[in-house]
């Protein structure tokens, strides 16, 4: 547990810097007022540089939950600043490992024995060190290759606090700035993420995920060893290859990375509108693309279960989008239960084109950032129901994917068999396509 100095001190610091932030953009919002474009998007490009430093180090000092909000940024480059997009995206690799030793107590205490004696090879250099936990290789004494994951010691404490003062910082900028109003997204977080803490869930949600896609052509779900399974433990079959976003995939020949990102939309689209239980925190560093060409998943600590009125609302936004029709559009933000400041279908398309559209707009990315501030100053979303939050993450990894093997598809349109065939099913049976698992 954390002691009260230490739970201060991180709070303390978590408010300054977004206040610092805060209130910095205030004052170059008032002095650009009238100024010429080009000064202002140098000042505006500044403080960008600025607060994502700011950013990244709070992140790296304090780590915990606020690591896992830094990566979630660091892949949103169709919305995020480009500043954010390349300070944050380090995050993804370059998370401080910990101590050898501090991993080596975690896995005997909670395994019963240390590394000497349930592998033949550890490997001290970890895999990857993310916001929670981190990942060593190892072979079992039989040979086979298994990847370690290690749960933090002091995250519970942490995802806690964290969780506070994200509450504490949305709350006050919602009450400034309406516009930005991220309280849904906190809120969605505090029910989720205690999940992600249980790696004993997070081996039964892996079995699930692995037995809903066990026909999924080129999509593979490493195996769980029952037998080394913890709280805060979880040992699973080590996945040969490289991040499905590298210099592999991008050398391939245009005809197979547009496959290959087909292939990753429909292993998503499988899991939301055909299973109902999909990995909630997609991000490049759990697609694997393994050296056969397959994609693996990986990390299912947060893996959430839809309720069959979501996947139908969902499914029926996905086809409304990839038609571009607003009047279906509209239905679906109702059954879906997003609330928006306008009905008008010019506001709607603005606001779908935003979230779910992959295109490159004319003008690049700022050109992209002043169309989406327009859209959502002409309609404003007033509510949006947690499982949407989720699902516009899996979105967004998508349009990452596109963008970053040049790939002109949409998520919409890739997602849009699998829409068709819930809604399908649930015509022909009355009811929606079962989870299965």
């Amino acid at each position: 547990m954390l002691d009260y100095v230490r739970r201060a001190r991180r709070s303390a610091r978590v408010v300054r810097t977004g206040a610092r932030i805060y209130f910095r953009y205030k004052r170059i919002q008032q002095r650009m007022r009238g100024k010429p474009q080009k000064i202002a998007d140098a000042a505006w490009l500044n403080a960008h540089e600025q607060a994502a430093q700011e950013l990244y180090q709070l992140t790296v000092d304090l780590k915990g939950l606020l690591i896992k909000v830094g990566q979630f940024a660091g892949t949103r480059s169709d919305i995020a600043p480009a500043p954010y997009v390349e300070s944050l995206s380090r995050l993804q690799d370059m998370v401080p490992p910990r101590d050898l030793d501090e991993i080596q107590r975690t896995i005997t205490t909670e395994l019963g024995r240390g590394t000497g004696e349930l592998f033949a090879t550890f490997d001290e250099t970890p895999l990857a060190a993310a916001s929670l936990a981190q990942v060593h290789h190892a072979t079992l004494k039989d040979g086979t290759p298994v990847a370690v994951k290690v749960q933090y010691p002091e995250v519970d404490s942490l995802v806690h606090l964290d969780l506070r003062n994200l509450r504490l910082i949305a709350r006050a900028i919602a009450w400034r700035e309406p516009t930005f109003d991220y309280r849904a997204i906190i809120d969605e977080l505090a029910r989720e993420l205690p999940f992600e803490v249980d790696f004993v869930r997070e081996a039964a949600m892996t079995r699930r995920v692995a037995h809903n896609l066990r026909d999924t052509p080129g999509i593979v779900v490493p195996p769980v060893v029952d037998s080394l399974v913890s709280r805060r433990v979880l040992v699973t079959r080590f996945l040969e290859g490289e991040r499905v976003i590298g210099p592999r995939a991008q050398a391939m020949p245009p005809a197979q990375r547009e496959e290959l990102a087909r292939r990753i939309a429909g292993a998503f689209g499988h899991q939301i509108m055909v299973d109902g239980l999909f990995q909630a925190d997609p991000h490049p560093g759990n697609l694997i693309l393994m050296p056969n060409g397959d994609v693996g998943l990986v990390d299912f600590g947060l893996t959430k279960e839809l309720p069959r009125e979501t996947r139908d609302g969902f499914a029926r936004l996905v086809i409304a989008a990839a038609e571009r029709d607003p009047a279906g559009i509209f239905a679906a933000f109702r059954e879906l239960g997003i609330r928006t400041g306008s009905d008008d279908p010019a506001d709607l398309m603005a606001l779908a084109g935003v979230f779910f559209e992959t295109r490159t707009l004319e003008g690049g990315r700022q050109e992209f950032q002043r169309q989406r501030s327009q859209a959502l100053q002409r309609s404003p979303v007033e509510a949006i129901p947690g499982d949407l939050i989720l699902l516009g993450r899996v979105v967004g990894l998508l349009r990452g994917v596109c963008a970053s093997l040049g790939v002109p598809l949409s998520p919409m349109g890739m997602l849009r068999p699998y829409a068709e065939q819930a809604l399908r099913t649930q015509a022909e049976t009355g009811t929606a396509a079962p989870a299965t698992g």
